[in-house]
């Protein structure tokens, strides 16, 4: 009986390291396998795209949505350092649909609802660093801004239509619609259908907002923008229809994930994510959470 304890010792000796030791593989195997589910491969370029809002020079009034102009060029020079190079939307769309080439480590800088501050305190961080914005523009806002005959602050003003010329002229900003006077959380809540609404009466609203507003660009800026900003980035597959219907090529929503550009599919271009950028935290912890997906 000695011997015996004595050999199931030895064996036991001899074959646990081995067995630890595929323990350990598989647990390693296993642990690979679901590090490469979390974040799978993706084919196409990846683009992410941040999402700002309205700028202060104060760094006390910073908030969830509102983000100082040293921020900015804190979050552009760290950019700047990892490589990035800014692109419009429309550089997408150029390389997806017609062709076009796109740089090493592409990123898009979005801005919301046309503050009259994103020409006012960006503009000159914009042409220092060479970088480029998109403008997402609410119709209501802008015809205010061009009809009151108020003086702009940039405290609380909203972007003019002689405005939205000058700075696309400037070559630093494109400009998306963003609706008309659906930018509100009414029964519709921003753009979706309200409760009850037939699917033709649900079009026609849609048709006669958005459109309205690219008509309104097209007689005061000379041009129609080729892409749409979700207001609250509420969203639903009829209106993606309409908004193809109506030539958009591009549409903005809020997800925070990452964007796959792909070449010849131009489904890639529709609802890109963006992540927002709250002034209440510093840019190295938004960039290192944002570009984690990455």
């Amino acid at each position: 009986m000695f011997k015996t304890i004595k050999l199931n010792k030895l064996l036991l000796t001899i074959l646990l390291p081995a067995v630890i030791a595929v323990g350990a593989g598989i647990t390693n195997t296993f642990a690979s396998q679901e590090k490469e589910q979390k974040k799978p491969e993706k084919d196409g370029i990846p683009v992410p795209i941040i999402m700002y809002h309205s700028i202060t020079l104060d760094d006390d009034c910073c908030g969830e949505y509102v983000v100082s102009l040293d921020q900015i060029e804190s979050d552009i020079e760290y950019l700047k350092e990892k490589s990035f190079t800014p692109v419009f939307v429309n550089d997408l769309i150029n390389y997806v649909n017609y062709g076009g080439e796109l740089p090493d480590k592409p990123i898009v800088l979005t801005f919301d609802d046309g503050f009259y501050n994103n020409r006012e305190y960006l503009y000159g961080l914009l042409k220092k660093e060479d970088y480029k914005a998109t403008i997402s523009v609410v119709g209501d806002y802008t015809i205010n801004a061009s009809e009151s005959g108020e003086k702009q602050s940039a405290l609380y003003s909203y972007l003019s239509w002689k405005d939205i010329t000058e700075m696309r002229e400037s070559g630093r900003y494109e400009f998306c619609n963003h609706s008309c006077s659906m930018h509100n959380l009414s029964e519709r809540r921003g753009i979706l259908k309200k409760e009850g609404e037939s699917a033709d009466d649900y079009r026609h609203a849609l048709i006669c907002d958005i459109d309205g507003l690219q008509k309104l660009f097209e007689a005061n800026c000379s041009f129609r923008p080729n892409v749409f900003t979700y207001p609250y980035g509420f969203y639903c597959d009829e209106a993606e229809d309409t908004l193809k219907a109506l030539g958009f090529e591009a549409t903005l929503g809020v997800e925070e994930k990452p964007n796959y550009i792909i070449k010849n599919d131009s489904d890639c271009l529709y609802k890109l994510n963006r992540y927002n950028r709250s002034g209440m935290t510093d840019t190295l912890s938004f960039m290192e959470n944002m570009l984690k997906d990455f």
